[in-house]
């Protein structure tokens, strides 16, 4: 979503409500640039039938304004959902929620999902490198866990070097 998500909340439960493919298909949603702060209730962002996870920007990462991340997991899938991890930088937001569906396969441990937001103008090594150490990390202290990405990406095309 490109508009702030308290704008487009309405139109949101709307499709989630009018259309079955959307409501059943729909494990998990995804949202960038919520534009969500501290000052927001957690209870006027909810979606009924699922749970709310967020990352706000906020003074600490250097970037106050816009941005943020969202997920919401349909609670018919899977109740059984943590935050692992958040991150913000000049080059990259990402978000971790790992889950332990009603119904995962014996050899996989947990499903990660992973909200990652690359606002255009980023540094594409940096946010790459900042990716790849947070997947790295994740593979490392969960195995069998199975990894799922979504979000923005639009990092500034890589500079031209002369032949």
């Amino acid at each position: 979503m490109s508009a702030p998500l308290d704008n487009k909340l309405d139109l949101l439960r709307l499709r989630l409500g009018a259309s079955r493919e959307m409501r059943n298909c729909s494990a998990v949603l995804c949202l960038t640039e919520t534009w969500l702060n501290d000052n927001m209730p957690d209870p006027a962002f909810q979606l009924d039938g699922r749970l709310l996870f967020h990352a706000d920007r906020n003074q600490r990462s250097g970037k106050a304004r816009k941005g943020g991340l969202c997920v919401y997991v349909n609670k018919d899938w899977c109740t059984n959902c943590t935050l692992v991890n958040s991150h913000c930088s000049e080059a990259i937001e990402h978000m971790t929620v790992k889950c332990r569906p009603h119904y995962l396969p014996r050899e996989f441990t947990a499903v990660f999902v992973m909200a990652v937001y690359i606002p255009p103008g980023a540094k594409t090594n940096e946010a790459l490198k900042e990716l790849n150490n947070n997947i790295s990390s994740l593979q490392h202290k969960a195995p069998g866990g199975v990894l799922r990405g979504c979000g923005g990406f639009q990092p500034r095309k890589p500079d031209r070097h002369p032949a």
